[in-house]
């Protein structure tokens, strides 16, 4: 097998303040022809960035300052932009990205963009264009792909469009595809339908694959070798089974030990029989626009869900996206109006119980913490807002206040001061619980709390939420497509499909011994890496 990428002792700095600040160090990877190989590590190790240094695609600030990238034995550096992108990107190597939806263009079908893609590096005419476009994408299974070339990314669903995306980064049948975190978006369902496609696409075209992830469950399951990365260095690589069998680097084993970690049995709070929140037969539908000489069709985003939580309980709402999960958590939280049904909070009906003295029993915290936090606003006064406005307390009170809830989330006195933009993704979220906590509430509704976050921080979070439940005795409602973290987690699951309650019950049971065949097929989705899945020496 002989070498289809070899890049040597690669250097990437970014311009700030008129210094040069070295984000990738030393990266050396040799890749062979029909090869996979996956990449590992934090948000900011410079995985994503040494992949973007290949297809030129860095960003303006950022630049390569020293080494060496040999494709199909040609050496890129001399090629000039313009040839690059006509011979190379695109067309000999491809990337697929972490969000579609971004990454298609609004304005322009589905069909028009891979046209496009394909008419670019082909001298070919529209009609052959068409015909190799909708062979992809009936080659990436999206249903209905015929009438898919008339419609925009906002038509398709999260996996429809990463199969568009797959479809465009394969059209002209590349020698290597970079896919750079295409699953952590997606519920594991459409991950392992994501995951099992790339695999027989790349089997059918006979391409190398460089697989960019912090999930070492899916990595273990796509690579032939891995690459683990730390602070914009190698700190390990190797045969993917040896590295996990046998980590050399503390940071790999660190990376193992995290996510093992979800596999332990939790030691669970003390859950009262009495029930804090009840849910009866609520429903909820939207009106979609009404069309020539046809009646407004309604969705039913819930259809009659009941069900209770207890004091001191954490209940986990599961499904795929469109299930009715975050709907039916919003309700609960008074964020959205129900059509129908009732939704009581410690005997009261939530509509009766006034918005200040609901901020006090319940609040929320959100799955992407930088999209809820001003970023024109210091962190001492995002997480004193909920207190200035519903406590009469003086200005030196609220700061102390804040401070202490503060160190109670793991963040010092010195981030009082900050700005989200200043903070990790991890911090954010520590903050966003804080903001979620200083009023002190018995019930805290997360919604995918840790699903962008990488496996040490989320781990972090977890143990976070597990200490503040212990400490404030709260109930939580955690919802999330990540079963290890609703096995590690959660007392009882909720299993929901098209608006519907499907399954219910304890977690232990509903996970290894489902009911319901929606409920198996989730289960069976899920890509675990387990301490007994390897051997380790």
């Amino acid at each position: 097998m002989s070498d289809l990428l070899n890049i040597q002792n690669l250097e990437i700095s970014f311009q700030s303040n008129n210094k040069n600040l070295k984000t990738v160090e030393n990266f050396s990877i040799n890749l062979n022809e029909k090869e996979s190989l996956g990449i590992v590590g934090e948000s900011g190790s410079g995985k994503t960035l040494s992949m973007l240094a290949l297809t030129r695609l860095l960003p303006k600030q950022a630049s390569v300052s020293s080494g060496s990238i040999i494709f199909q034995n040609r050496n890129l550096d001399e090629l000039d932009n313009k040839n690059f992108y006509k011979e190379i990107s695109g067309k000999k190597i491809s990337m697929i990205f972490q969000e579609p939806m971004t990454a298609l263009n609004p304005v322009h079908t589905i069909g028009k963009q891979l046209l496009e893609t394909y008419l670019y590096h082909n001298n070919v005419s529209v009609e052959k264009g068409i015909e190799r476009a909708l062979e992809i994408l009936d080659a990436v299974k999206l249903p209905k792909y015929k009438q898919r070339m008339d419609q925009y990314p906002h038509q398709l669903s999260g996996g429809q469009r990463q199969r568009v995306m797959i479809a465009l980064a394969l059209i002209n049948n590349p020698s290597l595809l970079i896919a750079d975190e295409p699953t952590t978006a997606l519920d594991v369902t459409v991950q392992k339908e994501i995951i099992q496609l790339i695999s027989d696409l790349r089997e059918t075209i006979g391409m190398a694959l460089i697989f960019i992830s912090h999930d070492l469950g899916v990595v273990s399951q796509i690579s032939d070798n891995v690459v683990v990365m730390k602070n914009g260095e190698i700190v390990e690589k190797g045969k993917t089974l040896k590295v996990l069998e046998k980590p050399n680097h503390p940071y790999t084993q660190g990376l193992l030990d995290c996510l093992f970690k979800l596999e332990d049995e939790q030691k669970k709070n003390q859950i009262k029989d009495t029930p804090i929140i009840k849910v009866k037969e609520i429903s909820k539908s939207y009106k979609l626009p009404a069309k020539i000489f046809k009646k407004p069709e309604i969705i039913y985003a819930v259809k009659k869900v009941s069900f209770d939580v207890n004091f001191g309980e954490t209940i986990a709402i599961v499904g795929e996206s469109g299930s009715g999960k975050s709907t039916v958590a919003k309700i609960i939280n008074g964020l959205i109006n129900k059509d129908e049904g009732k939704v009581e909070i410690k005997g009261q009906n939530i509509e009766d119980i006034e918005i200040s003295d609901r901020a006090k029993i319940i609040q929320p915290v959100f799955q992407d913490p930088y999209s809820t936090l001003n970023p024109i606003h210091t962190i001492g006064y995002i997480v004193s807002r909920p207190l200035t406005i519903n406590e009469n307390k003086s200005e030196s009170e609220v700061k102390e206040e804040v401070i202490k809830i503060l160190r109670l989330v793991g963040l010092s006195e010195e981030y009082y001061n900050r700005f989200p933009n200043q903070l990790s993704g991890g911090q954010r979220q520590r903050v966003a619980i804080a903001r979620a906590i200083i009023l002190k509430p018995q019930i805290l509704i997360c919604d995918e709390p840790t699903s962008a976050l990488d496996v040490t921080i989320q781990s972090q979070i977890l143990d976070l939420l597990n200490d503040l439940k212990t400490k404030l005795n709260i109930t939580i409602i955690l919802i999330s497509h990540d079963i290890s973290v609703v096995k590690y987690f959660s007392d009882r699951i909720i299993v929901m499909y098209n608006g519907e309650i499907i399954e219910m019950g304890n977690t232990n049971n509903v996970i290894n011994i489902p009911k319901d065949k929606y409920t198996k097929r989730l289960m069976s989705s899920v890509f675990s890496l387990k301490k007994n899945d390897i051997k380790f020496t």
